[in-house]
């Protein structure tokens, strides 16, 4: 099974790209997914992220508050490793775990959705990396109207990733997303035909 990690910015669409490879029948495994999973109340993730942060980052129906915890991890370095220092293994096992089951059921190309790939160098995890990208403009108005953040807190989650220019060079493959979901499908469409060497995914 060929073992691709897919990437990108914050708001650039990786998301998308990842919902629309898995419409044309090609496995993803999702790392935000698996970390919503592990967070979730009574979960291992949950009860960790609690003591290390306390009760201040809950809902009152004692959910974590998402954006609280983002509001904190992304003002403070330190913090943000913690966070990853709790998640990340146990984020790996399980994708271990899945991605075993995909090679036993013949898989012949599985995706993992990974945001911070290039910024954890991981790279040479894969058989190959693909970036979604799009340009500086259309990433911060994106996450501005997902987020509804401000432009200094939406600015600042940008600069916590790696510039995506560095991402472009350091990537095998990439998708720009700048334009609309059917240009971005027809890019992925030629991917695939790469990647398992067919003309399966006619454009």
């Amino acid at each position: 099974m060929k073992w691709v990690g897919l990437t990108g910015g914050i708001a650039t669409g990786k998301s998308t790209a990842a919902r629309l490879i898995e419409g044309l029948g090609v496995q993803v495994i999702d790392a935000d997914l698996i970390s919503h999973k592990l967070s979730e109340v009574g979960a291992t993730g949950y009860e960790k992220i609690l003591s290390h942060f306390g009760k201040n980052i809950l809902n009152s129906d004692l959910s974590i508050d998402r954006k609280e915890l983002g509001r904190l991890i992304f003002s403070s370095p330190s913090l943000k490793s913690d966070l990853e220092g709790i998640l990340h293994p146990l984020i790996r096992n399980e994708v271990q775990k899945q991605k075993k089951q995909y090679e036993q059921q013949g898989a012949k190309l599985c995706f993992y959705d990974v945001p911070l790939l290039f910024e954890k160098k991981s790279e040479a995890d894969f058989d190959a990396t693909v970036l979604v990208w799009c340009d500086s403009q259309a990433q911060l108005n994106r996450l501005l109207q997902r987020n509804q953040l401000g432009i200094e807190e939406a600015s600042l989650r940008i600069k916590n990733q790696l510039p995506m220019l560095d991402k472009i060079k350091m990537a095998d493959y990439c998708l720009d997303n700048s334009g609309d979901t059917a240009d971005l499908e027809k890019q992925i469409k030629k991917l695939l035909k790469t990647l398992l060497k067919t003309q399966e995914f006619n454009i």
